[in-house]
């Protein structure tokens, strides 16, 4: 008994002592952008003052569940002083969704808050995401991207397509750019597209104005 008692008053005392002798003088934040130093250091309890000691890897865990942290890393370069590393998610595209912004990063993650960056994603029900993505990396020009459950279409400054499936989309981009340089082709005149919308089906390709 009275040694359990002396274990438990020896563990009190380090516990105190880890903040008196050796607390958390300096946390610097690598590579955020989005997420500023407050919002990580309240995420993770990592902040000046705290136990120095105590500061261990699995206090990221709540900040690695943030859908703008990709990956996180924490570094202790000299007693007193850690080093959280960053890498964020970036949007390439993104929606209004339940009168919120999202963006949408390119591996797939919806970023909430996000600023208007990249093609606007518009449509109901759940998000093709895997096809948006193969869209937006097809067609990088492209302002909106609308899909339904009968296809997809992209628009951009001089471009009105739409088709049925990714493929056959990513099948016509890659036609267009084999003859773009052809002056004869209807595909290579800019002003052509954009007054007629192109539409890509598996036995050809019409143009309606």
């Amino acid at each position: 008994m009275i040694r359990a008692v002396l274990v438990a008053l020896l563990l009190a005392s380090l516990g105190v002592g880890s903040y008196v002798v050796l607390p958390i003088e300096e946390v610097e934040i690598v590579g955020n952008r989005q997420l500023s130093q407050a919002e990580i250091e309240q995420l993770t309890g990592l902040e000046p003052g705290r136990p120095w000691l105590w500061a261990w890897p699995y206090r990221l865990e709540p900040l690695q569940k943030n859908p703008w942290v990709k990956s996180a890393v924490l570094e202790r370069p000299a007693p007193g002083r850690l080093r959280i590393v960053l890498e964020e998610r970036t949007p390439v595209a993104h929606l209004l969704r339940d009168r919120r912004r999202y963006g949408l990063s390119q591996d797939g993650v919806l970023l909430p808050d996000a600023p208007a960056w990249g093609p606007t994603l518009e449509g109901r029900g759940e998000l093709p995401m895997a096809d948006l993505l193969l869209l937006i990396q097809t067609f990088p020009e492209a302002r909106r991207i609308r899909y339904t459950v009968a296809g997809y279409q992209v628009l951009a400054a001089n471009l009105n397509i739409w088709g049925k499936n990714v493929r056959e989309l990513q099948d016509w981009a890659k036609l267009r750019r084999m003859v773009k340089s052809d002056a004869s082709n209807p595909l290579a005149h800019p002003g052509a597209l954009s007054e007629s919308r192109i539409y890509v089906y598996s036995w050809g390709v019409s143009a309606r104005r």
